[in-house]
């Protein structure tokens, strides 16, 4: 708070008198008149209760005060003026910018090798990105969406399909070549673990594990070598890619290493899980344009995933 009551004004009136070194030109280019940067002055001397000017006929001179008094005024506008901006830039840059919190394995597997083509497709927009499980808690306003996993229905919420997922086994290609002859998934769980997700609360309904896969394909899964758990899909297929062993790959969390030939895939079944990708927001946050450029841009990529393996 500035002392004595001396508005703002009047020191920035005082540092343009300082600069001129004239009432008429400082009130020129302050649009006031002369008389009322006069007056200006005066009273900024009596609050102070130092004399600032030596009047002469023909403009002001500094006194040894005044001087001492400009360069602290000069820094404290030049610090004004730098917050001024770094305030109109934040709310010009959180106009764009969208906090997006994404399941963790998604993020990291699905979202972060599209960064680039989504920046190219949006360059409006700004993204701030956290990894996070359990859905959001909008009432904080400090995220604006989820890149959720479930079925979709949210109290006071607007949740919009993306994608559905899809799981099947997958192992490393160089594990794989090093066992040429092994053949079938009964086979292979005598050689390598099976590495297993361990379901949060949240996707735990939707999470199929190894047990209910082999079952399903007739499989016995006391022929398995061992299981591994993992916190997360993503933690599981990683162990995969190092040749830990055999996981059960969600299909778009997989896809990238799918496609890079990191990871190969154990025969071509694959069930759907019953829980499918959605972005979810309070409805607000769907009227603003970047959010919708946003969501189509993540239905347009899921789209294109989806497709990338026959199943």
């Amino acid at each position: 708070m500035i002392e004595a009551n001396i508005s703002l004004s009047a020191l920035q009136s005082f540092a343009v008198v300082a600069a001129e070194l004239s009432f008429t030109k400082a009130g020129q280019i302050l649009h006031k008149t002369p008389s009322a940067i006069s007056h200006q002055m005066k009273l900024l001397e009596q609050q102070l209760d130092v004399q600032l000017f030596y009047r002469k006929s023909k403009g002001v001179v500094l006194t040894p005060a005044a001087e001492l008094l400009l360069k602290d005024v000069h820094n404290g506008l030049s610090q004004l003026n730098a917050g001024v901006r770094r305030a109109r830039l934040k709310a010009q840059t959180d106009k764009h910018t969208i906090v997006l919190a994404v399941i963790p394995s998604l993020l990291e597997h699905w979202l972060l090798p599209r960064l680039t083509r989504l920046y190219q497709a949006l360059p409006h927009i700004q993204l701030e990105l956290i990894a996070m499980d359990q859905l959001a808690d909008f009432a904080s306003n400090r995220v604006h969406g989820h890149l959720h996993f479930g079925r979709g229905e949210f109290a006071n919420l607007t949740s919009r399909w993306l994608a559905d997922e899809y799981t099947y086994p997958v192992i490393s290609s160089t594990l794989r070549k090093q066992f040429p002859e092994v053949l079938s998934l009964a086979d292979w769980m005598r050689q390598v673990p099976l590495l297993a997700y361990r379901s949060g609360l949240e996707d735990a309904p939707a999470n199929l594990g190894w047990e209910t896969w082999l079952s399903r394909f007739q499989v016995s899964a006391g022929d398995a070598l061992r299981v591994d758990t993992f916190s997360h899909v993503g933690l599981a297929m990683g162990a995969a890619k190092y040749g830990q062993g055999i996981a059960l790959g969600w299909h778009h969390i997989a896809q990238q290493a799918l496609n890079d030939g990191v990871l190969e895939s154990l025969g071509t079944e694959s069930i759907k899980l019953a829980f499918s990708y959605y972005l979810v927001a309070p409805e607000q946050h769907w009227l603003r344009a970047e959010f919708m450029a946003l969501f189509e841009w993540l239905n347009n990529e899921f789209a294109t995933s989806s497709g990338e393996v026959d199943f």
